[in-house]
């Protein structure tokens, strides 16, 4: 990974509630991400509002292009991958073995402006569920 990849990924973005769609939850009250990277190391951060107004946070680091960091405090995966699709598209994948469970794709606009982050779950029984949040970078 170089910096000019990751470079146009980085700052805070902010949930457009009216151009996002959730099929695994209802919509949350406020969103937003924020993609930091120091020495190689990206770390995304999500803060979220939910629809009941419960404050939810999390956060992923990871080296993209890396092995994929063993995760210890999850019940679920076991590893978690980061990596460029393309120069547009950085996506995390939450793994069990070699099974994916869990994918986030981070779409960057051409112009720079939004992300398209489509996340998707695998729920055993139905297939896969899917919330796309079209975020836009914060002024």
């Amino acid at each position: 990974m170089s910096s000019e990849q990751i470079g146009p990924f980085l700052g805070t973005w902010i949930l457009d509630l009216d151009e996002s769609e959730f099929d695994q939850s209802d919509l949350p009250q406020a969103a937003t991400c924020r993609i930091e990277e120091e020495f190689g190391l990206v770390t995304i951060r999500m803060s979220i509002i939910s629809s009941s107004g419960e404050e939810i946070s999390g956060e992923i680091t990871g080296v993209p292009g890396a092995p994929g960091a063993r995760l210890s405090e999850s019940g679920l995966a076991d590893r978690l991958l980061l990596y460029f699709e393309d120069e547009h598209t950085l996506t995390s994948e939450a793994k069990r073995g070699n099974l994916t469970l869990m994918t986030a794709r981070r779409r960057l606009s051409d112009d720079g402006q939004s992300l398209e982050v489509e996340q998707s779950v695998e729920v055993p029984g139905q297939g896969s569920v899917v919330n796309t949040g079209i975020y836009r970078r914060a002024q």
